[in-house]
C-alpha cells in the first residue's frame, strides 16, 4: 500500500507541499516571537536643559581689539586709562543703570503685591472649603429628596392606577377610555407601560445612591443632584399627560351640559393626578433652589480656582520678566574680555555712546575664534554667554569660552545676513592658529525643571499632548522593553517650554513621577502577506473549480446561501 501511494507523483508532490507550508508556518510562528510589539514608557523626571546655538569658526589672534557696550547709554563710572594692564573679566566702564534698576524695583513690587494677591485668593478659597453653606444645602438637599423618595412607590402606585386600572370599562385601562375621546391625540399604550417602567427603575437606583450620600456628605454627588431632579420632572411630566387628557374631557362634558355615567370615577381621577401634580410642582421648586445654591456655590469656588491659577501665572511671568531684566543689567557692566593693556580711551563719565562707539582698545596677542552666525542665531547671543570649544584637529580636546564681541552690523552675502561673533578660550598650546574651532554658545540653561523626551510629544490643533497608559494597567516598573498595554491609552495636553533637541521642559499638565508613552513598537514584518503569497502560488485557486458559467437558477442558489 506504502509503495502504491510513493509510486503515485501526484501523493508525493501533495506531501510535499503539505511538509514545506508546515515547517514555513513553524518559521513564521518563530519569526512572530522575535518581533516584540508594545509600548516605550518612561517617567517624568526632573533635570537641566541647556539651549545652545552652533556654529564653525577658526582660531585667530587679535593684537587690537575695539571694547565698545552692547547697548545704548551714558557713561557713569570709567575704572581704567591708558597703559593699565588689564585681566580678563576686570571692570572697565559702567552706564547708568538708573533706568533699568527702576524698572527692576517697580516690577519686584508688582510681584509681591501679585504674591499677595495669590494669598488672599488662596485664603479665601479655604474659608470656601471651610465654609458650613455648601454642607447645609446639599444636606437641606438630600432630606427633601429623602421625603420625595418615601412617598414615591405610593405616588407612583397611583399614577399606575388612574391609567392602567380598568375602572371605566372592564375590556380597556382607563387611559385607553380616556383616548377614545380624542382621537386626535397619538399616543401609544406601550410607551405608558415603558415610561412607567423606567419611572421605577430610575427611583431604585437613585434612591440607592440617596442612601449612600447619607454618610458621604463631605463629597457631592453631582450625579445624584441632576438625575434626581430629572427624575421628579419626569414623573411631573408623566403625570401632566394624563391630567390634561381628563381635564379636556370634564371640560367638553361642562360646556355641553351633559352628564357621565362615570363621573364620579372621572372627578376622583382628576383629583388624585391634580394633587400629584401640585406636589411634584412644589418638590422641583424646592430642589430648583437648592440646586441653584449648590450649583453657585461651586460655581464660586471654580472662580477661586481659576483666579489661583492666573494669578500664578501672571507671577511666573513676572518673574521671568524680572530675570529678563537682571540679564540686560548685565551688559551695563563692561568688563575685559581678555588679557591686554589699555589704549586709546576715547570717552569719559558723561558721554552717551551707542553699540557702534569705540570706548577704549585693548592691546592683547590671545588667541580666539571667530564665528559667523545667521541673523536669527545671532538674535539669541549675548556678551559673557559660556561657549563650549571642540577642533577637528585636536578631537581629545575641549575648551570652555565666553562670547565677548557681537558685532553691531550683519553682512549680506547671497541674501543672507550674518553676524560677526568673537569668544575668548583657555589656553592650550596645542591649539595653533587657523585651525578649525566648533562652537557651541549656551544661550539658555534651566535647572530643576520637569522633562520628557521630545518623541513623547504630539500636536493636534496646534495643542500638544502626550499619551499615558490607563490607570488600570497599574505600572510599578519601568523598563527598557517595550511594555503591553491591556486598556487603550489616555491623552493628556500639556504647556511646554524650553527645549534643547532631545529634551523638552513641561510646564502644565504632568508632574514628577509620571508615566508617559515615548513612543509605540509595531510589528513590522509581512509574514501575514509572506503566507498569501506562498499559499496563492503552491495552491490552486479554488475559484478554479467552479465554472465560469452556470444555470441561471444554480446561480441564484449559490447567492443565497
Amino acid at each position: 500500500m506504502i509503495t502504491k501511494i510513493f509510486k503515485n507523483k501526484k501523493v508525493l508532490f501533495l506531501l510535499a507541499l503539505i511538509l514545506i507550508g508546515s515547517l514555513y508556518f513553524i518559521y513564521l510562528k518563530f519569526k512572530n516571537n522575535q518581533n516584540y510589539e508594545g509600548y516605550i514608557l518612561t517617567k517624568v523626571e526632573k533635570g537641566i536643559i541647556q539651549k545652545s546655538i552652533s556654529g564653525t569658526g577658526y582660531v585667530t589672534s587679535t593684537n587690537v581689539f575695539d571694547i565698545k557696550p552692547s547697548i545704548s547709554g551714558k557713561i557713569l563710572n570709567i575704572y581704567i586709562k591708558e597703559g593699565d594692564y588689564v585681566n580678563k573679566g576686570q571692570l572697565l566702564f559702567i552706564l547708568d543703570d538708573s533706568d533699568i534698576k527702576k524698572q527692576i524695583r517697580d516690577l519686584e513690587l508688582e510681584i509681591e503685591n501679585s504674591k499677595l494677591s495669590l494669598a488672599k485668593a488662596q485664603d479665601d478659597y479655604q474659608k470656601i472649603l471651610r465654609g458650613d453653606d455648601l454642607r447645609k444645602n446639599y444636606e437641606s438637599l438630600l432630606k427633601t429628596l429623602n421625603d420625595i423618595f418615601v412617598d414615591y412607590p405610593n405616588d407612583l402606585e397611583k399614577i399606575r392606577k388612574v391609567y392602567l386600572e380598568k375602572e371605566l370599562d372592564k375590556t380597556e385601562f382607563n387611559i385607553e377610555y380616556y383616548l377614545y375621546y380624542f382621537p386626535e391625540i397619538k399616543l401609544d399604550l406601550s410607551k405608558i407601560e415603558k415610561d412607567l417602567d423606567y419611572l421605577k427603575k430610575e427611583f431604585v437606583l437613585m434612591s440607592n445612591k440617596l442612601q449612600i450620600a447619607k454618610f458621604n456628605t463631605p463629597n457631592i454627588d453631582n450625579d445624584l443632584i441632576k438625575n434626581s431632579y430629572n427624575l421628579v420632572l419626569k414623573t411631573q411630566d408623566f403625570i401632566k399627560l394624563g391630567l390634561d387628557i381628563i381635564r379636556r374631557l370634564k371640560e367638553n362634558i361642562g360646556l355641553t351640559q351633559a352628564s357621565h355615567t362615570k363621573q364620579d370615577i372621572i372627578d376622583k381621577h382628576y383629583i388624585d393626578l391634580y394633587s400629584l401634580y401640585s406636589k411634584y410642582n412644589a418638590y422641583l421648586e424646592t430642589l430648583s433652589s437648592l440646586v441653584n445654591l449648590v450649583n453657585n456655590y461651586q460655581d464660586t469656588l471654580r472662580q477661586k480656582e481659576y483666579d489661583i491659577k492666573s494669578l500664578e501665572i501672571l507671577i511666573k511671568q513676572k518673574e521671568n520678566k524680572l530675570q529678563d531684566l537682571y540679564d540686560d543689567l548685565k551688559d551695563y557692566n563692561i568688563y575685559a574680555p581678555i588679557n591686554g593693556i589699555i589704549q586709546n580711551v576715547k570717552v569719559k563719565a558723561g558721554d552717551v555712546v551707542s553699540s557702534n562707539t569705540t570706548l577704549a582698545q585693548l592691546v592683547s596677542n590671545e588667541k580666539i575664534i571667530e564665528v559667523s552666525l545667521n541673523e536669527i542665531d545671532a538674535a539669541e547671543v549675548r556678551l559673557g554667554q559660556l561657549a563650549i570649544i571642540t577642533f577637528d584637529a585636536l578631537p581629545n580636546i575641549k575648551l570652555k569660552g565666553r562670547v565677548f564681541y557681537i558685532s553691531p552690523v550683519g553682512e549680506v552675502n547671497q541674501g543672507v545676513v550674518n553676524y560677526l561673533v568673537k569668544v575668548s578660550m583657555e589656553n592650550n598650546p596645542q591649539v595653533k592658529i587657523g585651525m578649525t574651532a566648533n562652537v557651541e554658545i549656551i544661550t539658555k540653561v534651566k535647572k530643576n525643571i520637569l522633562t520628557i523626551p521630545n518623541s513623547a510629544i504630539k500636536s493636534i490643533n496646534n495643542k500638544y499632548y502626550v499619551e499615558i497608559p490607563d490607570e488600570k494597567e497599574n505600572i510599578t516598573k519601568i523598563t527598557k522593553r517595550p511594555i503591553k498595554l491591556i486598556y487603550p491609552t489616555k491623552k493628556v495636553f500639556i504647556k511646554t517650554g524650553l527645549s534643547d533637541g532631545n529634551q523638552t521642559e513641561i510646564l502644565e499638565g504632568l508632574k514628577e513621577g509620571d508615566i508617559i508613552i515615548v513612543k509605540k513598537i509595531e510589528n513590522s514584518s509581512n509574514n501575514n502577506q509572506q503566507s498569501q503569497g506562498l499559499f496563492q502560488r503552491l495552491l490552486p485557486n479554488p475559484r478554479q473549480f467552479i465554472p465560469q458559467s452556470r444555470p441561471q437558477n444554480l446561480q441564484k442558489q449559490f447567492q443565497r446561501q
